[in-house]
């Protein structure tokens, strides 16, 4: 919907529990995927600020 995304990414693995993981996907500040993932997220907010929005008629 935005267009490619060229990410970086990360894993952080609980030492409690190692099957699970928190995955951050990131982009290069100023680039085109940065811009893109700023539009994706203000999307994101808008649908949560709005309980009608996403919701299938």
């Amino acid at each position: 919907m935005v267009g490619p995304l060229t990410l970086d990414w990360s894993f952080l693995t609980s030492t409690d529990d190692p099957d699970q993981q928190l995955v951050t996907l990131t982009a290069e500040p100023g680039t085109p995927s940065h811009a893109r993932l700023r539009i994706l997220a203000s999307w994101a907010a808008q649908a949560a600020d709005d309980p009608v929005a996403g919701r299938a008629e």
